[in-house]
């Protein structure tokens, strides 16, 4: 019998990622429902493809224009609240590949309503971690982390009879992005062209800028400790350039397990769709590829980092810091994609707002939105864009 699959962010980079797996193994699986924002031109192509009963477009304009694009029937959801609506679509596995905070809340209304979901959005766990496992455990809901470090540790401890009770430590790898090499003088000239030209993963736009600041190596480690329940002392970042080693594991007697493979999204979102089991993928020919599978490693430069202590010192305080420095990094980051300021001033910014934002404590979802937009109206201030 096929699972019924929900994708998310479908016209995105996992999004896309997520359906040529599918595409590949049409048996095991059926597309229920595809959800974009505004890529019109691909959800057309998505819908042609997959048949979807279920379409949500979160911008209202660009759905009225796909209904006069396509004559294939299905039920249309539009704008917040048509998302919410589209949430609570049952499904044996939902792909959930929104970016940013907004993933939060159909993340939450489909933990209700779905078997699986396969989780490729990071910001959700870094704000609301508190909220998503108790409310997944409660509806019996198995989250599995798509972010390809979490998802190698999600395999590594799978392989463990003990789970995590005799990790010593976990390693996370980081590539160090387009600008590891460059001095603090030569980042003020930075353009966002230089900046998306990872040196070896095809990511989206913002995780990309981010790669090169290592905030999403600090987020990645803020949702290994809340994946995992792994005090934050028990994990470390690796300076690892080829991105083949995704994670390793420590265990209390000192052997390490690694999990290495290419640097390809379609590993995880194949792990996460076929688990327990794995789907089968061409043999690698060592004798062919022995240059692409040899590798090292080294500890972090955290001074060429500042933004990365930053997010792990924000981690280990019980309050608003990472809610208030994910929305900071969104708005930063989507200025400065835009032309708008410097790259340095995302380090610069991020920086201010975590030494001057009020303490609070976090008690509701309500008040991740609330210190959200408090944080983006900040970060615009600083910037005179408000």
């Amino acid at each position: 019998m096929q699972k019924k699959v929900l994708v998310f962010g479908s016209t995105g980079s996992v999004g896309r990622n997520s359906l040529e797996v599918i595409e590949k193994a049409a048996d095991k699986f059926e597309v229920v429902g595809l959800c974009g924002n505004s890529n019109i031109k691909e959800i057309v192509k998505q819908i042609r493809k997959f048949r979807p009963k279920y379409l949500c477009l979160k911008d209202k304009g660009s759905a009225n224009q796909l209904k006069k694009r396509t004559k294939i029937k299905f039920k249309l959801f539009s704008g917040k609240q048509g998302l919410e609506k589209f949430s609570r679509i049952k499904s044996d596995v939902s792909i959930m590949a929104i970016s940013g905070i907004d993933c939060l809340k159909p993340l939450l209304i489909n933990i209700e309503s779905s078997k699986r979901i396969a989780l490729a959005n990071k910001e959700a766990v870094v704000t609301g971690a508190k909220f998503i496992f108790p409310k997944a455990k409660k509806y019996k809901t198995k989250i599995i982390p798509i972010d390809s470090e979490i998802n190698a540790i999600f395999q590594l401890l799978n392989l463990t009879e003990s789970g995590n009770k005799e990790i010593d430590k976990i390693y996370i790898t980081a590539s160090g992005g387009a600008l590891l090499n460059y001095d603090k003088k030569s980042l003020k000239k930075v353009t966002a062209k230089r900046v998306l030209k990872h040196p070896t993963w095809d990511m989206g736009k913002r995780i990309t800028v981010d790669s090169a600041t290592l905030v999403n190596k600090g987020f990645e480690a803020v949702e290994a400790h809340n994946f995992f329940n792994i005090d934050y002392k028990n994990i470390e970042i690796l300076l690892h350039r080829q991105s083949l080693m995704h994670a390793m594991i420590q265990l209390s007697d000192q052997s390490c397990f690694s999990c290495i493979y290419a640097p390809d999204m379609k590993k995880p979102i194949s792990y996460a769709l076929f688990y327990p089991k794995r789907m089968k993928l061409p043999k690698i020919d060592l004798d062919k590829e022995k240059n692409k599978y040899s590798f090292s490693y080294s500890p972090i430069p955290y001074k060429k980092f500042p933004l990365l202590k930053i997010i792990l010192e924000a981690g280990k305080r019980d309050d608003n810091s990472l809610v208030v420095l994910n929305a900071c990094d969104e708005v930063v980051v989507d200025l400065f994609l835009n032309g708008k300021i410097k790259f340095t001033q995302i380090e610069e910014t991020i920086k201010k707002i975590f030494e001057n934002y009020p303490s609070k404590k976090i008690k509701s979802i309500g008040d991740i939105y609330k210190w959200d937009n408090w944080a983006r109206n900040k970060t615009k201030e600083i910037l005179g864009e408000k």
